[in-house]
C-alpha cells in the first residue's frame, strides 16, 4: 500500500486565507480527545524559499498552519512559537489547535472598555438548566463575540446530549475559557469536546465537535493485536492520581467554601491506603453540581491507570484515516515477558499522534486509563 501524502500550508488566523504552501520535516502532532492538541515541525529554508518572507510566515499569534493527508485537511492550529536558527537557516515552528486560543479567553460577556475597577467582577455568565453541548458551543461563541475574538470557530453540529447542567461563570473568577471546557469535560456523563479541520472551499473550516455525550465509534470493529497490524505497546503505569477521597470547591472563601467529598472506604481491606485529592471548580456553586465533579474525580482514580499506547502503521487496517478520536476497539497482546499470561481486551482512543514519514506512515494511539490491577 502507498504512504500517504502529507503537505502543509500557512494561513493567515484573522481571514483563514491561505498564504503558501510551505515543505515542512520533522513534523509530529497529536489530535487528544478533551484538550488542546500540539504541533511541531522544521523549515529549512534556501534557494526554493528566497521568494518567501519567513518571518511574517511564522509570525506567533497571527499565523495558522494546517496539514493534510491525502489532500485532505487532518490537522489546524495556532503557530505559538518560532525560533530560526541562522547557522542551520532552520525555523522550527510549535503550534497549538484551536482549543489553545481559548486557553487564553477568559469566560466573560461583551463589556465596554474603560469601565470602572470593579465592572468585570461584577459581570457572570449564567446557564440554568441548559444541555451540556450547548454550554460548551455557548462558551467558544461567548469568547469569540468579543472585539477581535472571533477566530472563525464553528459548530460542526447543532446535537443534544440530554445532560442538562446549571453552571454559572462570575466575572471576578476570570475562569478561562479553555479549563471551564475541561471542567464539563470531566464531570460525570460530561461530553466529549474536540476543536478540528474540515474541507473548505478556499481553506479549511474550523470547527468544534461535542459527543451526545462521547464522540467516536461506540462498538467499533477495530482490532489491534501485538505482532500483527501493531508493532509494539508502551504500558506506563501511575499510582499518583489515584484518590480514595477526592473533595471538589467551588466559590466561596474560609467557611463559606463549599466542598464536596467522594470517598469508596472498599479499598482498604485491599491494602491501599487513603489517598486524597482535590480538583477546584470556580464555576460550580449548587450541591450537585460539586457533588458531580468529586464522584467523577473518585470515580477516575480509584485505581492505578494505564493509558496503554500502540504503535501502528497508518496505512495498515485499520489505517489513520479510518480512526478517530472516541473510537472503540479491541487490544490484544499475546504472552511476553512483561504480561506472561497475554492480555486482552476493550479499549478507547483518546490521543493519534502522527509522525509523517518517507517510507511509512507512523501513528502512535493512546488509549483511554485502564485500572490496572484488581481491587
Amino acid at each position: 500500500m502507498t504512504a500517504p501524502v502529507y503537505s502543509y500550508q500557512i494561513a493567515d488566523l484573522a481571514s483563514n486565507r491561505i498564504l503558501e504552501d510551505v515543505v515542512l520535516t520533522g513534523v509530529k502532532f497529536n489530535k487528544p480527545l478533551n484538550s488542546s492538541g500540539k504541533f511541531s515541525a522544521s523549515w529549512k529554508l534556501g534557494e526554493d524559499t528566497a521568494h518567501l518572507d519567513a518571518y511574517d510566515l511564522t509570525m506567533p499569534c497571527r499565523r495558522v498552519v494546517y496539514a493534510f493527508r491525502d489532500d485532505r485537511p487532518i490537522w489546524g492550529g495556532i503557530i505559538w512559537t518560532r525560533a530560526y536558527d541562522s547557522k542551520t537557516q532552520t525555523v522550527a515552528i510549535g503550534a497549538g489547535d484551536w482549543w489553545s486560543y481559548f486557553d487564553h479567553r477568559k469566560v466573560l460577556p461583551v463589556f465596554a472598555p474603560n469601565g470602572t475597577l470593579t465592572q468585570v467582577a461584577a459581570l457572570a455568565l449564567t446557564y440554568t438548566a441548559t444541555d451540556q453541548n450547548a454550554i460548551a458551543r455557548g462558551l467558544v461563541a461567548a469568547a469569540q463575540a468579543h472585539t477581535g475574538g472571533s477566530i472563525g470557530v464553528v459548530p460542526a453540529d447543532t446535537a443534544t446530549s440530554g445532560q442538562l447542567r446549571d453552571r454559572t461563570y462570575n466575572g471576578y473568577d476570570l475562569t478561562a475559557t479553555g479549563d471551564a471546557l475541561t471542567n464539563l469535560c470531566n464531570v460525570i456523563n460530561g461530553p466529549d469536546i474536540v476543536f478540528d479541520v474540515l474541507p473548505g472551499a478556499s481553506a479549511p473550516q474550523r470547527v468544534i465537535r461535542v459527543g451526545t455525550p462521547s464522540l467516536g465509534a461506540q462498538g467499533s470493529a477495530h482490532r489491534w493485536e501485538i505482532g500483527g497490524n501493531t508493532s509494539a505497546y508502551a504500558w506506563p503505569s501511575d499510582g499518583t492520581r489515584m484518590a480514595t477521597r477526592a473533595f471538589a470547591t467551588g466559590q466561596g472563601v474560609e467557611l463559606g467554601l463549599p466542598i464536596a467529598v467522594s470517598e469508596d472506604t472498599t479499598k482498604y481491606a485491599g491494602g491501599y491506603p487513603l489517598l486524597e485529592l482535590e480538583g477546584q471548580y470556580g464555576s460550580a456553586e449548587d450541591v450537585g453540581t460539586l457533588t458531580g465533579h468529586a464522584q467523577a474525580d473518585q470515580q477516575v482514580g480509584r485505581m492505578p491507570v494505564v493509558l496503554p499506547k500502540l504503535l501502528v502503521r497508518g496505512d495498515q487496517s485499520p489505517t489513520a484515516a479510518e480512526v478517530d478520536r472516541g473510537d472503540d476497539g479491541w487490544l490484544t497482546i499475546p504472552p511476553d515477558r512483561f504480561h506472561k499470561t497475554g492480555w486482552e481486551g476493550p479499549v478507547r482512543v483518546v490521543d493519534i499522534a502522527f509522525a509523517p514519514g518517507g517510507d511509512a506512515e507512523r501513528v502512535e494511539l493512546t488509549m483511554a486509563p485502564l485500572l490496572d490491577g484488581v481491587a
